[in-house]
């Protein structure tokens, strides 16, 4: 599996984001997470408007091995960083920010 490198860093209300996170994919899925995989996802209803934003979800532990050599070290966390080629440049920079209100966003250093 080819990825990009990671072209953003995490801060720590994102790390308990992801921690967060990772506690209700493991209350949901039998295969407990294993690693944080982060990119951008296009959301578009039948209704209402589409909006895009970061998107945070995991592989399971039994995925670990496939995905083990797209693992990349950001901020002290491991991820898998899969974004499309023309959303790559969304993260040039950024740091990937939570607030519970708000969920995982992208700012400005």
């Amino acid at each position: 599996m080819k990825v990009p490198v990671a072209n953003f860093t995490i801060s720590d209300n994102a790390k308990r984001g992801i921690e967060l996170a990772r506690q209700r994919f493991d209350s949901h899925w039998p295969d407990p997470a294993a690693v944080a995989t982060i990119g951008w996802t296009r959301h578009m209803p039948y209704s209402g408007e589409e909006f895009e934003q970061v998107a945070v979800t995991f592989y399971g532990q039994s995925q670990y091995n496939e995905v083990a050599p797209a693992i990349q070290i950001v901020s002290g966390v491991e991820v898998v960083f899969v974004p499309v080629a023309k959303d790559y440049v969304k993260f040039e920079g950024k740091i990937l920010d939570f607030a519970d209100d708000q969920g995982f966003f992208l700012r400005e250093p």
